[in-house]
């Protein structure tokens, strides 16, 4: 069994390897819409089809809207709306990415006088989302 530790995940946002990230999630979906019709034996049962599916995600971690960080890319994208492709790798190999375009939704932003300041971003996917493991 080839399980993976968390430690090693990275994110990568347009060109940049994103640095000050703890955490990133992944939402997928499929819709599956009730096609279920009457039937002179007695529907016992439910039927659905495979409609549209959609995804999502979160990034969290250290605000730090350096240009190196890569976090300026996401923010400028926020403030003035446009897609990039993010890759959410499971692990610093290089390969073992989900791949899609995406527009940043949200930035939550917590500023205390005595903590460092965490940031979470919120991402909409934007058409297909890619498994490789080759990165």
């Amino acid at each position: 069994m080839a399980v993976i530790h968390g430690r090693k995940g990275v994110v990568k946002y347009k060109t940049k390897t994103l640095s000050n990230i703890q955490n990133w999630s992944l939402n997928v979906e499929s819709d599956l819409p009730d096609v279920t019709v009457f039937s002179t034996a007695g529907v016992a049962w439910r039927s659905y089809a495979p409609g549209l599916n959609s995804w999502n995600g979160v990034l969290s971690g250290f605000f730090d809207i350096a240009d190196s960080s890569g976090q300026a890319v996401i923010l400028a994208n926020l403030l003035t709306p446009a897609t990039g492709t993010v890759r959410l790798y499971t692990d610093d190999s290089g390969g073992n990415a989900f791949t899609g375009s995406v527009y940043f939704k949200s930035i939550n932003l917590n500023i205390s006088v005595d903590a460092v300041e965490p940031a979470v971003f919120n991402f909409q996917g934007s058409g297909a989302l890619a498994w490789s493991t080759t990165g």
